[in-house]
């Protein structure tokens, strides 16, 4: 199975999500069956990550898309919850630290150590810097997680960087696996039963190649998020 299938069955799960949150709330198995969306996603923005050429410009794509649609969702319901583009907004900012941190420490040249350097700092203290930079941000999400709600959470935040930091495929899908579990685990706590169903999508990525598939249509799948929500709300409003 390629990344282009997961993407598919990522999409389709999450707009029947959508579809029963806001114009089927009768229907709880739409939301059981949406469980599934967010793994996908998460696995894929790490992926992303790993393999993109260009980290800021993968950034700012989801960045940017998720202030855009931050700014109309706020606007059009007077909340500020903020939606999981900006949830992965985070990750890939903990991602890219993480992987500072871990060239730093492996004594390997980084763009935040060579700055370092260029200023005469000492080799320990880049590697010190660096790593009190990832504590540091790591603690602000959690802090931002605290005072606004945040899709998925704190927990939701880190099921991708897991899924980052080991190098072979089959440990990052265990790590995204244990990742799954406590984030179940916290939203029973939090009266959310249904997250527990959101680890059924391990079973498409235990049959995922590690191959994109011939097709890629990533701008496709950039602009369905903000399209399928505009459309799902326009018809709620309509019935």
């Amino acid at each position: 199975m390629s990344g282009f299938i997961l993407k598919l069955i990522a999409a389709a799960t999450m707009l029947i999500d959508h579809a029963g949150l806001m114009l089927f709330p009768g229907e709880g198995w739409m939301r059981i069956v949406g469980r599934i969306a967010y793994p996908l996603f998460a696995w894929c923005i790490a992926e992303g990550f790993r393999y993109t050429r260009n980290r800021m410009r993968y950034f700012l794509q989801v960045f940017i898309l998720g202030v855009g649609c931050q700014i109309v969702y706020t606007i059009a319901e007077r909340d500020l919850y903020f939606g999981i583009l900006l949830t992965f907004s985070f990750s890939i900012v903990l991602m890219a630290l993480f992987q500072e941190t871990k060239a730093a420490l492996l004594g390997e040249e980084t763009v935040f150590g060579t700055h370092l350097e260029n200023h005469g700092v000492s080799r320990g203290l880049r590697s010190f810097l660096t790593a009190a930079g990832l504590l540091l941000f790591t603690v602000l999400c959690a802090l931002v997680c605290m005072a606004i709600r945040v899709d998925y959470g704190f927990c939701g935040i880190l099921v991708p960087v897991l899924a980052y930091m080991p190098e072979k495929p089959w440990m990052r899908k265990i790590a995204l696996g244990v990742g799954l579990a406590a984030l179940s685990l916290v939203q029973w706590q939090m009266g959310d039963t249904r997250q527990i169903w959101c680890l059924l999508a391990l079973i498409p990525l235990a049959l995922y190649n590690g191959r994109p598939g011939k097709y890629r249509m990533k701008w496709f799948f950039y602009v369905f998020y903000p399209a399928h929500m505009a459309a799902l709300y326009l018809l709620s409003m309509i019935f």
